[in-house]
């Protein structure tokens, strides 16, 4: 900023015009290093007097005042920072001044010194050296954020406080008062100014414009005002910058220029985003940045050059934004409608468009309220990046109305436990022609759930459902912090009376480029790939009412007319929901610390991590109740004298005592601990299950079950013998075989549960989570297809009993198992 001064934490205070922001150094090892091996030069003699060479400190000032020339040539008479500059402009710049690049040793000092000093890097993609947005900027803009988030406890109006309190409804957030609430209010009005500001240098040379001075809010409400630009349209978070002081604020606007001149600015503003606002926060509204290589892909299948698109929530523009802003590639959109509800979210958008060189307009709307009329044009494609909000975390009103309005418009019955990523892929319907693309991505547990069986009904009404492309849910998400396995929709507008054809399951291994994955959506032929597998399947014959995440991995698994599911025999169950653990269920040093009676306890099974092998025995138990393990499970039924009941507020989503406590000396020592419950725990008056409850600390009943499965694995499932007298919590299913089965036959049942055709049969149930966790509902565990050993003989029943028997031992043991599980899979294979 021309004759600005920038104050700059731990720096003197000097003219911005000509010099170069140094707050953030990269701490490269070539410093304070000298070119070598350039000879180094002297000063020339006259008059007789011998040559003085050049002290190293004299040489290493020549050297700084060097690469301080280069960068003013770099930078020009028109700008504050150097533009993307490329090696070609920067060598030869280097050569004038005198420095000698042509030696390699000197080229690579050089280089590293000059990104150093400007925090650059190079970008590949445009072969250009652009600036970093990265730790700097997000360290800046969070040490001048800590200095208004006082103010916002002590100096808000009334009328500002009310909106702040709308924001933070919008948002998802927790309440105003709460400083880390104050906290990311104060960023992201930090990161507000900055995208303004970044959007007005683009476009003040073009139309001559002002320059911004150290109030910029005077400038850009005008220029609102001015020319209607969505991208300055006011918000309340520009309330909130009026609260720092010019030079704070200023420390932020001196970096604008890392937005300006971004080579990739929906990645730069995305990732800026993410690291200013905790992910917990942006998990609550289901914003998940998308990468940009999916957002390539999505955007390669659905578009073709000059194409209207469509994009809801559109965010900091991942899936609608060019390639690469300096490139001219024939798919990049004509003209993109972003949409979000959010003006934080739309202002990244449309300023990361226009950076990008991208022909773009906003609404501030929510997508599920809007309606092909209120668009300038009719769209050719959309690509979406949904919320992924859980219903629990939508208002029942909303999700009332969004339910009714979903089902009004496609005739079905629409659970009301749908997430709101299933209610936008319902109304984008309404924007397509027949021919017209959607690329949608949306976590993967829809195709397995109860509410995806009308949207996959929806699915195969409305569309040609080209292809299904899910992430190896072995690996990593590509959304970092989401718990999900990422799914895209290949989705192309249909009339209901045109065939169908192939649709293609596809799963992605390994990492792979768009291209030939564009190649694999369109032509991909049945069978492994190098990196995967396709499978392909007609259209028509898909059944909504089936669980589709198996499609992915097409396992022929034979079954026998003996086999019946296994809810014919045995009765499954979860486990008991104390809805608070870290609560109900105690280690024996808590147990002993309050003195809690005996008849308040029940022995509880240790969580799965604790539990090895194929049972649980009861010097197992005391094991880990020795070890300070959670063993205890307060467990009783009737009210306890001198423990008050509880109400919920559901405002304040929390509990108060109904009635004042007693200071009374209890006549049990268990009363102490639940009176310090409400009170002193962390979360125990949060609970809503628990609160809801008569009396408030009777956690559900369930008898003690002889076989356990865990709910959730990371590996393959087994099937535990429980030996105890303890309770299972909701991490295991219990299994109850019918008592006519008997010892021998329940663990002739383990020892068929345990097999490798069983664990086939589960691979395919299991609904497969991000990371690899896979999970199994009441439902799948019930359908299992097991032997009934009533049905088989003797002989065959104890040689699978034994078998069983040497199986838990060997694991015990740490010895190999597969001779074991290969002798039960014999003998089920020649009964069977």
């Amino acid at each position: 900023m021309g004759g600005v001064l920038r104050i700059v934490p731990g720096a003197r205070l000097m003219p911005e015009s000509r010099r170069i922001n140094r707050l953030y150094r990269r701490g490269t090892k070539c410093d304070t290093r000298t070119y070598h091996p350039t000879p180094e030069p002297s000063v020339g003699s006259s008059g007789g007097r011998d040559e003085l060479s050049i002290t190293p400190v004299g040489l290493e000032a020549r050297r700084r005042e060097q690469i301080e020339e280069v960068i003013e040539r770099l930078t020009g008479d028109d700008h504050d920072h150097p533009p993307p500059f490329s090696e070609s402009e920067l060598y030869r710049t280097a050569a004038d001044v005198g420095i000698p690049v042509w030696e390699p040793e000197v080229k690579k000092c050089f280089t590293g010194r000059i990104l150093d000093e400007l925090n650059y890097e190079r970008d590949p993609v445009a072969q250009t050296f652009v600036p970093i947005v990265g730790k700097g900027l997000v360290e800046t803009i969070k040490t001048v954020a800590e200095t208004v988030v006082p103010a916002l406890n002590s100096e808000l109006s009334q009328s500002l406080r009310r909106r702040l309190e709308d924001w933070c409804e919008l948002h998802g957030f927790d309440s105003l008062e709460h400083t880390a609430v104050q906290t990311i209010i104060v960023r992201q009005a930090l990161l507000s100014i900055l995208l303004q500001a970044a959007l007005y240098e683009r476009q003040r040379k073009q139309h001559a414009w002002p320059q911004l001075d150290t109030n910029p809010q005077t400038t850009l409400r005008q220029i609102e005002e001015r020319t209607g630009h969505s991208g300055f349209k006011a918000c309340v978070l520009d309330d909130v910058v009026q609260l720092f002081e010019a030079t704070d604020l200023e420390a932020v606007l001196g970096e604008r220029h890392r937005l300006l001149y971004s080579s990739q600015p929906t990645e730069a503003i995305g990732r800026l985003y993410e690291a200013l606002l905790p992910s917990e926060y942006r998990r609550t509204i289901g914003q998940h940045r998308t990468p940009p290589e999916i957002g390539n892909l999505m955007q390669t299948w659905a578009t073709s050059g000059g194409d209207a698109v469509l994009d809801p929530g559109m965010g900091a523009g991942g899936l609608s934004t060019p390639f690469h802003p300096r490139w001219g590639v024939s798919t990049d959109p004509g003209d993109v409608t972003g949409i979000d509800r959010s003006p934080i979210a739309a202002r990244m958008g449309i300023t990361a468009q226009i950076l990008a060189r991208q022909a773009t307009t906003t609404q501030l709307t929510d997508f599920l309220d809007l309606s092909l009329e209120e668009l300038d044009y009719d769209p050719d494609a959309v690509v979406c990046n949904p919320p992924y909000t859980r219903y629990q975390e939508l208002s029942t009103e909303y999700r009332t109305e969004r339910n009714t309005q979903a089902e009004d418009r496609t005739g079905l019955e629409i659970p009301g436990t749908s997430p709101l990523y299933a209610y936008f892929l319902y109304h984008l319907r309404q924007f397509l022609d027949p021919g017209d693309r959607a690329a949608v991505i949306v976590p993967h547990v829809f195709l397995a759930r109860d509410y995806g069986t009308p949207l996959k009904q929806f699915l195969l009404r409305e569309f040609h459902v080209r292809a299904l492309l899910l992430s190896d849910p072995n690996t990593e998400s590509a959304f970092e912090n989401a718990q999900m396995t990422e799914l895209i929709l290949f989705l192309e507008a249909r009339k209901e009376s045109e065939e169908t054809s192939v649709t293609r399951f596809i799963r992605v291994d390994e990492k792979q480029d768009v291209p030939t994955l564009v190649d694999a959506i369109r032509n991909g032929g049945e069978g492994k790939t190098d990196r995967g597998a396709i499978h392909c399947f007609k259209q028509v014959d898909l059944d909504p009412e089936q669980k589709w995440d198996r499609l992915f991995d097409s396992i022929d698994v034979e079954t026998s007319p003996r086999l019946t599911p296994l809810s014919e025999l045995a009765d499954v169950r979860r486990g008991l929901q104390t809805g608070e653990n870290d609560f109900f269920c105690l280690t024996q040093e808590t147990v002993d610390a309050w003195g809690i009676e005996p008849r308040f306890l029940e022995q509880m099974v240790p969580k799965p991590e604790y539990v090895e092998g194929y049972d649980i025995r009861s010097d197992d138990w005391e094991h880990h109740r020795d070890n300070d393990r959670p063993t205890r499970l307060l467990y009783h039924t009737d009210p306890v004298e001198g423990v008050p009941a509880t109400t919920y507020d559901e405002e304040a989503g929390r509990a108060e005592w109904r009635e004042a406590v007693t200071t009374e000396e209890p006549a049990f020592s268990v009363v102490e601990y639940l009176r310090h419950g409400l009170p002193e725990h962390k979360t125990l008056s949060t609970r809503a299950t628990v609160h809801r409850r008569e009396p408030w600390y009777c956690v559900e009943r369930g008898a003690v079950a002889p076989i356990l499965i865990e709910s959730m694995s990371r590996s393959g499932i087994r099937f535990l013998l429980n030996e105890t007298n303890a309770r299972h919590l909701n991490n295991y299913y219990g299994i109850y075989p019918d008592p006519a089965i008997g010892q021998t036959g329940k663990k002739a049942l383990l020892a068929y549960l345990n097999s490798t055709l069983v664990d086939e049969v589960v691979s395919q149930e299991q609904h497969t989570l991000s990371g690899g966790l896979k999970k199994l509902e009441p439902g799948d565990v019930k359908d299992i297809p097991v032997i009934d050993p009533r049905e088989f003989p003797d002989t065959v029943v104890s040689t699978l009993a034994d078998s069983f028997d040497d199986l838990r031992e060997a694991a015990r043991r740490n010895e190999d198992e597969e001779p074991i599980t290969s002798r039960i899979d014999s003998v089920l294979e020649q009964e069977l």
